[in-house]
């Protein structure tokens, strides 16, 4: 019974590669490799990029064009260590425990329990954050995964931001995202 559920799918997979492919957030959902070789199934890669997504004047462009999807920007500020952590938790929503209503819950345990959540401080010297963020570029949102650490340099602080997207089938103009970013972390440190 087993074989015959894995030959109708090979058909319908067969089937699909005449007809036209559908895409979501710039994933093409019906485009499928052979699982052992790699090897495209039902498109033609020079005909049918897999990836393609929207740059920020809303064109469709293929995704080799887009840059980087992951990124970082160091920045170093006169603003003071903690002020800077409050700008910058604030600015781009980082959570610390006190923002979870009942830290103790079961739900909140386990969204601090989860990898892209992280808060460890020292106050006067140190932040080290990690948090799933949202940034908008070109009309359209973004779920990203940040970290941020933020370090006391002399009387100011030095900062290091770094991103990548919170999901890898979505994809974004790189350069677009990063001056973004850039962008609204300095305005949060002005």
């Amino acid at each position: 019974m087993k074989h015959w559920v894995v030959a109708v799918g090979m058909v319908a997979l067969a089937g699909c590669a005449a007809q036209d492919h559908y895409y979501s957030n710039g994933v093409c959902v019906t485009c499928f490799n052979n699982p052992v070789t790699g090897e495209p199934l039902n498109y033609d890669p020079n005909e049918t990029p897999q990836k393609v997504a929207t740059n920020a004047e809303g064109e469709a462009v293929d995704a080799t064009s887009l840059g980087s999807q992951s990124g970082s920007v160091d920045i170093d500020s006169r603003v003071d260590v903690d002020t800077a952590y409050a700008r910058i938790k604030s600015a781009m929503g980082f959570r610390s425990p006190d923002d979870f209503e009942s830290p103790e819950s079961t739900t909140a345990k386990m969204q601090m329990g989860d990898i892209a959540w992280k808060h460890d401080r020292t106050p006067g010297a140190y932040y080290n954050l990690g948090d799933y963020g949202r940034q908008t570029v070109g009309g359209t949102r973004y779920s990203i995964l940040q970290r941020v650490q933020i370090e006391k340099s002399g009387a100011g602080s030095r900062i290091h931001y770094s991103w990548a997207p919170a999901d890898e089938r979505t994809l974004f103009d790189g350069n677009a995202m990063e001056s973004a970013l850039t962008q609204r972390l300095k305005a949060a440190l002005d």
